[in-house]
């Protein structure tokens, strides 16, 4: 019987997680990567936040007597980016959210591998799963969990045998192809379907924004030069709340990525005709093979540019 999202797990799980549970290597990197992915979006967050407080403060002019509580505000602002800005280089979130997504990921395509019995998990079970339980340790040397145990509560138990692969190890071709085709790749086009149509969502969102900014600002500033309202620096003020805005839409690469999960979506769907179209045993091994390949490179690709 395989885990579903309703079994009892203790890591917290969002609408674009997998439904099946474990093993919990995977769960345990992949709660690793959701934490650093969310303490370095904060940090960013905070960092825009006080930028554009800056660019608030700064519009007002000198007042008597209130000058040095304006200049002392901005100087509390600036000290709060900074130290944003050093905890961010200190703590290398980014590194840490990629690193141990792809190794979660790369997990998960071993289990496939496992289940289809690919070249060396051919064999019986028990040596079958000592072999992935090999694979496992060695890709799990690519990242030093002392540098995590603070961000997750529990460290990793090595119970890398969940029931899903049991039950399925030794089950038919055709029940392994209804089972992948369920749990995996509709499971994978779902989730890239999702993350398309988010991105794309957020990448015109925050593109009109930004330009509605740039276009208030532009307007303000005429308002001023013809003395139809008060002389601030209207047009720095949503200058920088529109370049904090496209840095936002840049850190979060919406555009670059709405393309790329479409398309990994589109091949992910040619790679299901091609497993319902398949008969043979060894075919279906490359072909899943094959499949996870595809999935693996949009990770790593993901993994390069991030890290570039």
């Amino acid at each position: 019987m395989e885990h579903t999202s309703e079994n009892n797990n203790p890591m917290n799980r969002t609408e674009y997680d997998r439904r099946l549970i474990g093993p919990d290597s995977y769960e345990y990197f992949n709660e690793i990567s959701k934490s650093c992915q969310n303490k370095f979006v904060s940090l960013i967050k905070w960092q825009i936040y006080f930028l554009s407080a800056i660019a608030l403060v700064s519009i007002f002019p000198p007042l008597i007597n209130y000058e040095n509580i304006k200049l002392f505000s901005l100087l509390l602002l600036i000290i709060g980016v900074l130290i944003f800005m050093i905890i961010q280089y200190k703590e290398n979130y980014m590194a840490g959210w990629q690193k141990a997504r792809f190794l979660s990921e790369s997990i998960i395509s071993n289990c496939w591998l496992l289940i289809f019995k690919h070249e060396n998990y051919n064999t019986a079970y028990t040596k079958a799963l000592s072999t992935f339980h090999e694979r496992i340790k060695e890709m799990k040397k690519e990242i030093d969990i002392k540098n995590f145990l603070s961000i997750v509560e529990a460290p990793n138990n090595d119970n890398d045998n969940p029931e899903w692969i049991q039950a399925n190890f030794n089950s038919s071709i055709q029940a392994k192809k209804e089972f992948y085709i369920k749990q995996r790749i509709d499971d994978q086009i779902m989730w890239y379907t999702k993350k398309a149509t988010y991105n794309t969502t957020n990448s015109n969102k925050y593109f009109a924004v930004g330009l509605l900014c740039m276009i208030i600002g532009m307007i303000l500033t005429i308002l001023v030069l013809v003395n139809f309202i008060p002389n601030l620096s209207y047009l720095g003020f949503f200058t920088t709340i529109a370049a904090s805005i496209f840095s936002w839409k840049q850190t979060k690469r919406f555009e670059e990525l709405k393309t790329t999960y479409s398309v990994t979506a589109d091949e992910l769907k040619d790679f299901k005709k091609l497993i319902l179209n398949t008969n043979s045993e060894d075919k279906l091994r490359e072909i899943i093979f094959n499949t996870e390949k595809a999935i693996s490179r949009e990770h790593k690709l993901w993994f390069s540019r991030v890290l570039e």
